[in-house]
């Protein structure tokens, strides 16, 4: 295995490494760095003519490319939120891009271009990422680079910004923080020993003061309040409360999902609590369909619910107007019966308490002081009066 210039026959291999980059960064998360057909046939091409273009060749096949360039990078003049570890000259890597059969490729790539840096006394090396690719951030985290800021392409997005020396005095590693110009440095064990990061351990392989992107987290509780408001809510598919607890649980699921990598929980959440939803739907269609070709309306479902209260025709109810209950107008046992025998306040009967035409206690027609006859009687002579 060897590192070379790539030549313009390798440009088919090349091309189909970068297609498949592209792909990779699309569904590692990564969308929006190598857009509008980026890296080009023509500027790879052009990388391939200026010689700065370089393949990593296995017995033929190319497992990596990058390109290599030394010399002032117009858009590393300008950094924000930082600073460059060193101020001389520099190479720089870009396009760097994997075939995926060669593990470590990178590491390879950046230890060679580091030694063609170190050979042509440059001071350092320096590259370049999207905020987004977190896998090119930990590769060169890894292989010795140190965050330094934030500088901006020739069209104005933002890049990510790092710097590995290329040469440490007295012939010192550079990864091995040896002090002075290269302060600040990690060494083999993540532990910032010198320099403004003293003694801060970079224990997620990013460096401080690194812009940090918010991660999705490990919890699970908006997930399992999610997949209990769905189960519930199927539960209660035939009542109007599962619409309630089914729009909880769809929240909640999408809450879930958009904060946490734990999606399971919320998927079911999701579905169940659509589930219960369609079959509250069609249970209301079936229930309209059955009652229209039946002929039953909604206000013939209203009076059959009001029909033993309050009912003006039936034989049971209280205020019945001309059934057999309570308060009935028209029956025979119906409290204060307008029409009947033995109702109380009975207009019509015959012994209702105060019976306007019966017999009854409190009867007005046929005994009207019947109740105090032996109490209190004041108006027949001869009766055992008191008063």
């Amino acid at each position: 295995m060897m590192i070379r210039r790539a030549a313009i026959q390798d440009l088919e291999q090349i091309m189909q490494i970068y297609a498949r980059a592209v792909q990779y960064m699309h569904v590692s998360g990564n969308p929006n760095q190598w857009v509008e057909g980026y890296p080009s046939r023509a500027l790879i091409e052009e990388d391939i003519a200026r010689g700065v273009s370089y393949v990593v060749d296995r017995d033929g096949v190319i497992e990596a490319v990058f390109s290599y360039i030394e010399g002032e990078d117009p858009t590393y003049r300008q950094i924000e939120q930082g600073m460059w570890r060193t101020n001389g000259s520099y190479g720089t890597v870009h396009r760097l891009a994997s075939a995926g059969r060669l593990r470590g490729v990178a590491g390879i790539c950046f230890s060679w271009c580091a030694e063609q840096a170190k050979l042509h006394g440059c001071s350092s090396l320096r590259a370049d990422t999207h905020q987004d690719n977190r896998i090119m951030q930990h590769l060169l985290q890894k292989n010795g680079f140190v965050y330094c800021g934030v500088i901006h392409l020739a069209n104005g997005a933002p890049r990510l910004a790092f710097e590995r020396a290329a040469v440490a005095p007295d012939g010192e590693n550079p990864g091995v923080n040896p002090g002075g110009a290269y302060s600040g440095m990690p060494n083999a064990g993540g532990i910032y020993t010198e320099g403004a990061y003293s003694g801060i351990t970079d224990a997620n392989g990013m460096n401080p003061g690194m812009p940090q992107q918010k991660q999705k987290g490990d919890g699970r509780g908006y997930g399992i309040a999610s997949l209990i408001l769905g189960i519930v809510s199927v539960l209660l598919f035939c009542t109007c409360i599962n619409w309630v607890t089914g729009i909880l649980a769809i929240i909640f699921g999408i809450i879930q999902i958009t904060k946490n990598k734990e999606q399971g929980l919320a998927i079911g959440g999701i579905i169940t609590a659509a589930i219960s939803m369609v079959l509250s739907v069609v249970l209301y269609l079936a229930m309209w369909f059955g009652m229209t070709n039946a002929g039953i309306t909604y206000e013939d479902l209203l009076y059959d619910q009001y029909d033993d209260s309050y009912d003006s025709d039936g034989s049971d109810a209280w205020y019945d107007g001309d059934g057999n209950g309570s308060y009935d107008g028209g029956g025979n046992d119906g409290w204060y019966d307008g029409g009947g025998n033995d109702g109380w306040y009975d207009g019509d009967g015959n012994d209702g308490w105060y019976d306007g035409d019966g017999s009854g206690g409190y009867d007005y027609y046929n005994d009207p002081y019947d109740y105090f006859r032996d109490y209190y009687d004041v108006q027949e002579p001869g009766g055992n009066q008191f008063m």
